[in-house]
């Protein structure tokens, strides 16, 4: 083989190398590539998994304060039911004398006496229409007079 042919081999060859080589570096780079999409990813899902353990554990805490709560608020309910269905003892003495009493009695009557005494027929005029001073008018046209006087 002569020189030409072992020159036309050699570039035939480096043109090949070039070739793998370039592909096998583009394999190497999309291979780094995915594998930190791959490491972001797992951080990512870490993350999520923390995020909703804290949310768990916060939900975990109200519900526990909620119970709580309720029981304080069903145990008030209770003391309210007892303190209202408790038969309270009427007291054994009245609140008034028998004076006393005796004397509100009678003084009721006599209103319901006053008031039938005092019942207006239905012929009547209003207290507006009275001739003459009635009312909250009555002594303020003496008064007006003096002052018109003086």
């Amino acid at each position: 083989m002569t020189t030409i042919a072992w020159f036309g081999i050699l570039v035939i060859v480096a043109i090949a190398a070039f070739f793998a080589g370039t592909l096998l570096t583009k394999k190497r780079f999309k291979h780094d590539e995915l594998e930190q999409q791959a490491q972001e990813a797992q951080h990512a899902l870490e993350q999520y998994r923390q995020d909703v353990s804290d949310h768990l554990a916060d939900s975990k805490k109200l519900m526990a304060k909620l119970e709580e709560n309720y029981t304080l608020l069903n145990r008030h309910f209770e003391e309210g039911k007892q303190l209202l269905s408790q038969d309270k003892p009427l007291p054994s003495e009245p609140f008034f004398s028998k004076e006393t009493t005796e004397q509100l009695h009678a003084s009721l009557h006599m209103r319901d006496e006053k008031r039938r005494a005092s019942e207006h027929t239905h012929d009547a005029p209003p207290s507006d229409y009275v001739e003459g001073e009635s009312g909250l008018f009555k002594g303020e046209g003496s008064q007006n007079e003096q002052l018109k006087a003086s």
